[in-house]
């Protein structure tokens, strides 16, 4: 399991599009989560790739009308469109806030927000990663058992991936959008508690 992280695009439609390209089809995530609020940017970016409404209504409505009087070449051509919707739905916006976006990760609890101030204790408390969008620039920070984990603003050019390992190690790491990595850190393992009988 994968799983990209974009930071906020403050609008950038072009750069966004370049960070999940990469994601998607260099990295072969399998979500990207966007930290930024501006979903309506994210909707443009899919709308303006897929050339058309990527809605399941939309496409019912194409393949109907392409059953009556559709040739081999525009038959194919909505086939492919579909593809790219399929593969774009795996980019997940944030809840609107105060709602988080929670996901497992084998035995790892992830919170994913905008903006980290919004956490209480026990969102804290229970969350190994808080992976968040607002800053000013990349960062990672352990604080005990817990990791804060954020890309930067897209206008750095730079995305974070979380990766589950096929010896359940957690690896956290962030690229250059151009595919060049910055860093990578492998996740402390958890420990068990011991609880002593009296």
């Amino acid at each position: 399991m994968r799983i990209g992280l974009l930071g906020p695009s403050d609008g950038d439609a072009a750069t966004l599009r370049e960070a999940i390209e990469f994601l998607l089809d260099d990295m072969e995530v399998d979500q990207a989560v966007y930290l930024g609020l501006d979903e309506e940017t994210v909707d443009a970016v899919v709308r303006d790739w897929v050339g058309a409404d990527p809605s399941d209504e939309a496409f019912l409505a194409d393949a109907l009308e392409q059953a009556r009087s559709g040739t081999p070449d525009t038959i194919e051509a909505l086939l492919e469109r579909r593809e790219l919707v399929e593969q774009l739905a795996k980019v997940r916006k944030l809840p609107t806030p105060p709602t988080r976006a929670v996901e497992m990760l084998a035995d790892r609890i992830l919170l994913f927000v905008n903006d980290k101030s919004v956490l209480d204790e026990e969102d804290i408390a229970n969350a190994n990663l808080i992976a968040y969008g607002k800053s000013a620039a990349s960062e990672l920070r352990r604080f005990g058992p817990r990791y804060f984990l954020t890309p930067g603003p897209l206008s750095k050019e730079q995305v974070a991936v979380v990766e589950l390992e096929a010896d359940g190690q957690v690896s956290l790491a962030l690229f250059e959008i151009s595919g060049v990595p910055v860093w990578r850190e492998t996740m402390a393992r958890r420990t068990s508690k011991v609880k002593l009988a009296r």
